[in-house]
């Protein structure tokens, strides 16, 4: 695939590696913040409205990509995979990516209106949203590694780890979304 080169992905240099992480931590806090301070607190019930809608695309783009992952390594190399690499570059940049960084702004927002901070449900489900977010980058890291000359041929081992990241991503939904609507503690 074209857009992978000496300094995407994992070839990247360790500098550019970095910028991508800050980049990934920073603009979700910036959309966070800038919702903070432009949107009135009248407006809640659509901002979590909103919430969910990025979340629901976050996470579809997510559990649908390691299925995909899983055929590509079974057809090897050739037309098809080809294909699937398109696809898996076109979810993941322009679904998966821009729906984590609104859900987390968007969520910002909510935990700071609500005042959500101190309560010990939103902490559980903070932690969540952490193992999504490892669940993210691990999906993301594989798109660019499926992409490169031979990503194939070297994921085989790698098929028994796309059923753990589709059930990672499943458990932690599921019991974010237990949380947030149950509030346990």
């Amino acid at each position: 695939m074209a857009s992978v080169g000496p300094d995407r992905g994992e070839n990247a240099s360790p500098g550019r590696r970095v910028f991508r992480a800050v980049v990934g931590l920073l603009v979700p806090a910036a959309v966070a913040a800038g919702l903070i301070l432009v949107v009135p607190v009248e407006a809640y019930l659509w901002m979590k409205a909103v919430h969910l809608v990025t979340v629901g695309a976050w996470v579809a783009g997510m559990l649908a990509l390691p299925p995909l992952f899983a055929l590509h390594v079974r057809l090897g190399a050739g037309a098809g995979t080809d294909v699937l690499e398109r696809i898996e570059h076109a979810v993941i940049r322009h679904l998966v990516n821009p729906a984590m960084v609104l859900t987390w702004g968007f969520g910002g927002w909510l935990a700071w209106t609500g005042g959500w901070w101190t309560s010990g449900w939103f902490h559980g489900k903070l932690a969540l949203v952490v193992v999504l977010s490892a669940v993210h980058g691990s999906v993301s890291a594989e798109t660019r590694r499926l992409a490169r000359f031979g990503g194939s041929e070297t994921a085989r081992a790698r098929r028994g780890f796309y059923m753990v990241l589709n059930i990672v991503g499943i458990v932690s939904t599921i019991g974010t979304v237990f949380l947030v609507i149950v509030k346990p503690f």
